[in-house]
């Protein structure tokens, strides 16, 4: 591999997919610790910030509800121009950028003082968040040596696991015991320990493009989405769907069951099995192929809601989160390696942020969608309704990619 003298551009010995299959390079580790600060920060304010609307400024519970979600608003909109944009302005100019935007958003909730600008900083640092993550994730599966791209994204996305579990319980701990601007600083630390961090990561560059400046700045549908990813994307929206389903209403579910410590054990042993099913899952996938990982995943994740919408006690409601850390817990890396093996290098950028964009209107739409189910049949209705989700996303899998998978199970000749 030819050695730029740009540090944005030129790996560390060992890096990328030039011929080494090194994983554990000084990059990929920062990437790891960047990522599980972003997540920490999301997860320990999203789970505080209604119940802070409401109590600070007054509001109605919609509004408090969007207080919360407004973050997630701001990173959708901002995958929409991540994906074009990132290769433009270079992977680790963006994540550094968009850090100092994630820690000044952070400080900024010590003095926000009304409503409307709190959903204003909420938006700015979801859009922070969507383009760094972005920028990010095209860096870190680019340098992932293609053959351990499945082991890598394992690894690399237990910083997204971990979060689910510390961040709530970090968060509410601390606006409770401390207060709410105790919170704000530990967000505010969390997020500038990234953006040092980053200062010292140097990430893979997109090939150079040698269309003109205007071409370049022009944003066409095919900037925004990887037709190529799109089947996996789809198959990954309605997966999260379910999973959306677990982290909006299984709180109030257990607390109407009178489980009122279940909800938080659920998470806590949901992340403990993530993080044991990435250390061997992705070398499967690598090994084997998409199809041997995701079918057993997939009906894994319908083994868990189906739990649900029977849990007659508080065992079974834990075994669904031992099967959901299994399932959803390894399908999110697999997926995502998926389509970045699927798309040409110049295209990662754009293949990720469409799987992202995908997922994020899962997790936004699915208050809307599921709601109406829960007040229509309860919430073991909502859950079985889930689990037929998860079965159609099975069959949409097969019909748009899983039949094509040219490995079809067919073990990879072991790396040396």
């Amino acid at each position: 591999m030819s050695r730029s003298k740009s540090p944005s551009a030129s790996p560390e010995p060992g890096d990328g997919p030039g011929g080494s299959q090194t994983l554990f390079t000084r990059s990929f580790l920062l990437a790891i610790g960047i990522n599980l600060c972003f997540g920490m920060v999301f997860f320990m304010l999203v789970t505080g910030m209604a119940v802070y609307a409401a109590s600070e400024f007054s509001v109605g519970q919609t509004a408090a509800g969007f207080a919360a979600s407004a973050f997630v608003v701001g990173a959708l909109v901002s995958r929409i121009f991540a994906g074009k944009y990132v290769d433009f302005l270079g992977r680790r100019r963006t994540v550094l950028v968009t850090l100092v935007f994630f820690v000044l958003a952070s400080v900024a909730y010590l003095v926000v003082d009304g409503y409307a600008v709190l959903i204003l900083v909420r938006m700015v640092q979801g859009a922070a968040f969507g383009f760094g993550q972005t920028a990010l994730n095209a860096g870190v599966f680019t340098l992932i040596p293609p053959s351990r791209r499945g082991e890598g994204a394992g690894y690399y996305l237990v910083a997204n696991s971990l979060p689910q579990a510390l961040g709530p319980l970090l968060g509410i701990q601390v606006s409770q015991s401390l207060g709410f601007p105790a919170l704000f600083i530990t967000a505010s630390v969390l997020a500038a320990l990234a953006l040092v961090l980053a200062l010292w990561i140097r990430l893979p560059e997109a090939p150079a493009n040698t269309q003109s400046l205007r071409r370049r700045l022009m944003l066409k549908p095919g900037d925004i989405f990887e037709r190529r990813a799109i089947p996996v994307a789809l198959v990954g929206m309605m997966l999260s769907v379910g999973f959306a389903s677990v982290i909006t209403f299984l709180d109030s579910f257990t607390r109407g069951e009178n489980m009122d410590n279940v909800g938080s054990l659920y998470f806590v042993i949901f992340a403990a099995v993530v993080l044991i099913t990435r250390l061997f899952v992705g070398r499967l996938h690598d090994y084997y192929g998409d199809n041997t990982v995701i079918y057993p995943t997939v009906v894994m994740f319908f083994g868990a809601m189906a739990l649900l919408a029977w849990s007659p006690n508080e065992t079974v409601v834990l075994l669904s989160a031992v099967l959901a850390g299994f399932g959803h817990g390894s399908l999110l890396p697999v997926l995502q390696a998926t389509i970045a093996s699927a798309v040409p290098a110049h295209r990662v950028s754009i293949g990720l942020s469409t799987f992202l964009i995908f997922m994020d209107s899962g997790v936004g739409l699915s208050p809307l969608l599921l709601g109406p189910l829960a007040d229509l049949g309860g919430y073991r209705f909502m859950y079985g309704a889930c689990a037929g989700l998860i079965l159609a996303a099975m069959i949409v899998y097969w019909l748009l990619h899983g039949r094509y998978d040219v490995r079809q199970g067919t073990p990879r000749r072991p790396r040396d």
